[in-house]
């Protein structure tokens, strides 16, 4: 681990430099970072993934927002925050899909490589293609424990 050190010629920094090793890879992941604790550098980092995902859903491989030109941070505000709704109403449908077992329907039965976004976005584009009742409501499960959330916060 290399702490408060400089990078680049313009110097930028100061950054910590740190190896991270699981016994499970093959090879350590190197990262530099601005964050003073390090455990939660590397917390936010395995998160990576699920946020490059998500961006991904919300550009090229899902809403297209990227091309809405907007540049009104107001307008591009309301913007996001209808795609975001929007993107957990696509992704309820992918779990939705894989639950029922009707990705079979949409997508290859084998083995389902996409992402419970694109199973979603399959579902409805099916649902609508074809006249079907789109699901609706959310999962049991994810209702209870927003309950149970609801009920312990208020105690």
């Amino acid at each position: 681990m290399v702490k408060q050190a400089r990078m680049t010629a313009e110097q930028y920094g100061p950054v910590n430099a740190l190896a991270v090793w699981d016994a499970a890879d093959e090879h350590p992941i190197y990262l530099v970072t601005t964050h003073t604790d390090l455990d939660h550098a590397v917390a936010l980092y395995r998160r990576r993934a699920q946020i490059e995902t998500y961006f991904s859903d919300q550009k090229s491989r899902g809403f297209r927002i990227n091309r809405s030109h907007l540049s009104d941070p107001v307008r591009l505000t309301r913007l996001l925050i209808a795609t975001t709704l929007a993107c957990l109403w696509v992704v309820y449908l992918g779990v939705v899909a894989r639950r029922d077992a009707v990705s079979g329907r949409i997508h290859r039965s084998n083995r389902c490589d996409l992402s419970l976004f694109s199973l979603g976005l399959r579902l409805l584009v099916s649902c609508l293609r074809h006249q079907r009742t789109i699901p609706r409501g959310l999962p049991k499960p994810l209702v209870r424990a927003r309950q149970h959330a609801l009920k312990s916060s208020v105690r």
